[in-house]
């Protein structure tokens, strides 16, 4: 009997999974909106079960949003469902969830194939004058692999990879930002782990204006969607107010947060002063002091700023000071984010690799536009 509903299921979810490929419905098609938000959320790994929570204040969130000038879309992959796509709505303050398309499971949701999709149905379904994207997953920046020796990896535990992870397939950060349509969105909130790297937010600059992220862990209950979700569909978004959101969400109540708020048209000048000061033969890199931002592990994400500096001539040092501080726009932490202390004077908001500190990834290193635009 058990066998002979084994097969049963599988037969049910093929037929399923030939039939739930839904095309988007004509009737949204064209009603173009202020603002369209797109939350893309992989929970299928061992969040999964706080997806629930940030939906539900994604809800409520929508509720308070009295005008029909926004929309808040929700791609969702979980262990309960096929992967799809919502519209959460809140007009008239009664929110709803309303599935728009639902898609194969064959396809990861960490591949380009099913991002793409995602952002093209989100296009058709929501055309709008401007878009916001919120990145939900695991993330481990633009890490390819932590080394054996920089952390126990047992059999069910995931292994880290970039962001995302879809039954433990992950998506280089390189995928990801080829799969993002240049200036498409006028901001990216990474709720993710460790993506506050000016490595990342370099890759991403000609794919947002405006980048959200921590250069640490991130608590897995994720910002308070209640509170910015409103935000986010006001005629002018307020992104300060929405990193201090949630930033006192965790400060408030004795936890840990680290955020910071990136204007990634102002990063070329900090890659031009860091080109100047790497390019330099007689400069030799230390860890010694330097603020790190990775718990449990042999330190790979440093604090930017400060190790830095430590390389530079003074003018140049004041220089890169000057330059970074004007793109990033807010930064906060805690001083402590479990075991890890963090100096408020040593933190930059951003955090950097140091070429040969990490073996294992100094290939992949290699092949991010930051590596290419400062140490070539």
């Amino acid at each position: 009997m058990q066998k002979f509903t084994n097969t049963l299921l599988v037969i049910l979810l093929a037929f399923y999974a030939l039939s739930c490929n839904n095309d988007i419905p004509d009737t949204k098609k064209g009603n173009t909106v202020s603002r369209t938000v797109l939350v893309y959320m992989i929970a299928t790994n061992n969040l999964s079960n706080y997806s629930y929570d940030d939906i539900a204040e994604m809800i409520t969130g929508m509720a308070q949003v009295t005008t029909d000038g926004g929309n808040l879309l929700l791609y969702e992959v979980s262990y309960n469902s096929y992967p799809t796509l919502y519209a959460i709505t809140g007009t008239n303050g009664t929110p709803e969830k309303q599935v728009i398309k639902t898609y194969p499971a064959d396809i990861r949701s960490t591949t380009a194939t099913r991002m793409a999709e995602v952002i093209n149905d989100t296009r058709d379904y929501a055309p709008a004058n401007s878009y916001g994207l919120v990145l939900w997953s695991h993330a481990d920046g633009w890490v390819k692999a932590f080394e054996p020796e920089e952390r126990t990896i047992s059999r069910d535990t995931f292994k880290p990879l970039d962001f995302g992870i879809d039954y433990n397939e992950k998506m280089p950060i390189t995928e990801l930002a080829k799969v993002l349509p240049n200036n498409m969105f006028d901001f990216i909130y990474a709720d993710a782990c460790y993506m506050g790297c000016i490595e990342i937010a370099y890759q991403l600059r000609n794919k947002t204006r405006y980048y959200i992220s921590s250069p640490t862990e991130t608590m897995a209950t994720g910002m308070p969607y209640d509170e910015n979700v409103p935000l986010f569909f006001e005629e002018t978004i307020n992104l300060v107010k929405v990193c201090q959101n949630t930033y006192n969400y965790y400060a408030s109540r004795g936890s840990y947060a680290t955020i910071s708020l990136v204007d990634c048209s102002k990063l070329e000048p900090i890659a031009e002063v860091c080109h100047k000061i790497h390019q330099k033969t007689n400069v030799t890199a230390t860890t010694d002091g330097l603020q790190y931002y990775n718990r449990n592990s042999k330190p790979i994400f440093f604090d930017f700023l400060q190790y830095t500096k430590s390389l530079a001539t003074q003018q140049e040092a004041e220089d890169l000071y000057n330059t970074t501080c004007n793109a990033v726009i807010y930064k906060a932490a805690t001083t402590k984010f479990s075991s890890l202390t963090i100096d408020p004077d040593n933190y930059s908001g951003l955090s950097t690799y140091i070429l040969g500190t990490s073996p294992t990834n100094e290939y992949y290193y290699t092949t991010l536009d930051w590596y290419d635009r400062v140490y070539n």
